[in-house]
């Protein structure tokens, strides 16, 4: 019996199978199992997710210990500045023995070079609270820009109406100069450190800064007012752009001039068409209005009284002659007494111009009594820079500075701050503890505190001083009788207009043969009494007034729009007006009722020029 050969592949290939899956088992443990496929990379080496977690708990504890322990100081960083400063002074310190004394005969050995001084920065003393003052002017306005070429009073002008706002402060003069004589001339310097001619301070700029109240009664951010544009020297009072040795050198000697120094500290005003008293600071301006404002009280209780006086004589004698007044040159009037004797009420007194003579000084008790006594316009005259007036001498100096970007119904609040030049600056001459003044040009005080919110008047003014309303068939039509008055070069001028609903309040209005206004001198035919304002419409109002007994009290009120947004509201007729507006509308109308005024021209405007006209 033979036997069957057998196929050698179907002898191996179940072993071949387990071979493989063999392999395939292996090659999954080590993928898988011994491989950890969620693991993952991060700085060279592999993480597992327990690894991570245990990974950043070990970082996490180690930075809290950091956090939690006391500073390195020991790397802190040191400032190279003032070491490359002293090498551009002295290059060749490093390599020079520069203690090497030579017996150089007629040149004395320095003990410290340049490099090596250090100054200490004076501070700048408190500035005193800020007096403001706002006047309004038919100012003679420049039509050309200004330089030293072509001074204010060679331009060619215009007139303007302009209402400019003064802020005025004070510094203590001795105070300031004994600081800087300290800081760069002292005793305790070295010899060979004192300088001179940075001991006197020199005025760099009076800065003043305005914010505006916005329609939502919040405030803008501060901004700084620029100079007026009657300065004839901005481009001369620019300050340098760097602290180079140079710039500062230059603008010392160009800023201590008495024009520059003049300018920055008391800069002139406008020539004011207007016939009024000259122009004084705000600190002596407010005073002097008092006292005019007074004067102007005591005349008008003469006058009552006078009035009242001759009313109860002719009632006591009804078959006399009725008194009489006629003017006295004392500028109160003549009343004629029961026995027909003439006497005179006593009148305010006649304020005569300021003498354009600079008062002499005097420190003494007797003087300072005296000087209290003298008026306004004297006193201003004693704070005057002229270009004689050494500031040194002085105890306070009086500085101050204009705005005459202001727009009328504006809202403004200031504040003023002064400034001097850093004679150092650049220098590195200044210790550690002020390296921050190193390079700052300016030297500043602080702010003053802030002031009263000024109010800019308006110059176009509108009263609802009646209504009529007619019925009919489709409803009640109301016409609002309106008085517009607009201020135009210090006269006041009015026109009275009817308005409806969605009527503009106010228009351009014919002037063609108005004296009054030729008096004025106003030229032009036509006055645009436009005020921006639409009327809305009409309503009532019901309030209730007294203390003790409350009553009713209706009137209507006119509804207008500036923007089409925003609805404001005033009263119809005078005696529901709120006070502040009938003391408006009677000034107005006094104004109305008086003389125009004439306006003078530019040699007989009132203006003072900082003794430098």
């Amino acid at each position: 019996m033979g036997s069957k050969k057998e196929n050698i592949i179907e002898c191996f290939i179940d072993k071949a199978i387990l071979a493989v899956a063999g392999i395939a088992a292996i090659v999954i443990l080590f993928m898988y199992v011994v491989g950890n496929p969620n693991a993952t990379g991060y700085a060279g080496r592999k993480y597992g997710p327990k690894e991570i977690d245990i990974t950043i708990n070990k970082n996490a504890q180690r930075l809290q210990e950091q956090l939690d322990s006391e500073p390195n100081t020991a790397n802190q960083y040191k400032m190279q500045k003032p070491h490359y400063l002293s090498l551009r002074a002295n290059p060749f310190q490093q390599v020079i023995e520069t203690e090497i004394k030579f017996p150089l005969p007629g040149y004395p050995y320095v003990a410290a070079s340049a490099g090596e001084r250090v100054y200490r920065i004076p501070s700048l003393p408190m500035i005193d609270k800020p007096a403001v003052a706002v006047v309004r002017m038919a100012a003679f306005v420049p039509t050309e820009e200004l330089s030293i070429s072509t001074p204010y009073e060679s331009a060619r002008t215009k007139l303007e109406d302009m209402d400019i706002v003064t802020i005025e402060s004070a510094i203590d003069v001795k105070s300031l100069y004994d600081s800087f004589r300290e800081a760069f001339a002292g005793r305790s310097l070295h010899k060979e450190w004192r300088m001179e001619q940075y001991a006197k301070p020199v005025f760099a700029k009076v800065e003043l800064q305005k914010r505006i109240q916005q329609p939502d009664g919040d405030w803008s951010d501060w901004i700084e007012v620029p100079r007026t544009n009657i300065c004839h020297i901005k481009k001369n009072l620019q300050l340098p752009q760097e602290a180079s040795e140079y710039g500062i050198e230059i603008a010392l000697v160009q800023f201590a001039r008495p024009e520059f120094c003049n300018e920055i500290l008391q800069p002139p005003v406008y020539r004011n068409a207007i016939p009024a008293e000259a122009w004084i600071s705000p600190s002596f301006y407010n005073e002097r209005e008092k006292i005019l404002a007074k004067q102007r009280e005591e005349a008008r209780r003469l006058e009552i009284e006078a009035e009242r006086a001759k009313r109860l004589m002719e009632r006591s004698q009804p078959g006399r002659t009725p008194a009489t007044t006629r003017p006295s040159v004392r500028g109160g009037p003549e009343v004629a007494d029961e026995a027909g004797t003439s006497r005179t009420v006593p009148g305010p007194a006649v304020r005569t111009p300021a003498s354009t003579r600079r008062p002499t000084r005097d420190t003494t008790p007797a003087a300072d009594s005296q000087m209290r006594q003298l008026s306004e316009d004297a006193k201003f005259e004693a704070v005057k820079l002229t270009a004689e007036t050494d500031i040194a001498d002085m105890k306070r100096l009086v500085f101050w500075a204009h705005d005459d970007t202001t727009k009328p119904g504006e809202k403004y609040q200031y504040r003023i701050r002064i400034g001097l030049l850093n004679p150092i600056a650049g220098r590195g001459w200044v210790g550690q503890d002020q390296q921050s003044l190193n390079d700052q040009i300016v030297l500043w005080s602080d702010f003053t505190e802030l002031g009263e919110v000024i109010e800019i008047p308006r110059r176009l003014v509108f009263f609802a001083t009646n209504i009529r309303e007619v019925k009919k068939s489709t409803g009640v039509d109301r016409t609002v009788e309106v008085m517009a008055a607009k201020y135009i070069l210090g006269n006041w001028a009015s026109w009275s207009f009817s308005v409806k609903n969605g009527e503009e309040i106010g228009q351009v209005v014919e002037t063609i043969g108005d004296s009054r206004l030729n008096q004025m001198g106003i030229v032009s035919d036509t006055i645009d009494f436009s005020t921006g304002a639409v009327m809305v419409d009409v309503q009532k109002v019901t309030e209730w007034i007294g203390t003790g007994f409350l009553r009713p009290r209706e009137y209507a009120e006119l509804l207008y729009s500036r923007d089409g947004k925003t609805i404001e509201k005033v009263a119809i007729r005078e005696r529901f007006w709120p006070a502040e507006v009938v003391k408006t509308y009677k000034e107005i109308s006094e104004a109305l009722a008086a003389p125009p005024i004439t306006l003078l021209n530019w040699s007989q405007a009132a203006s003072w020029s900082g003794g430098r006209q």
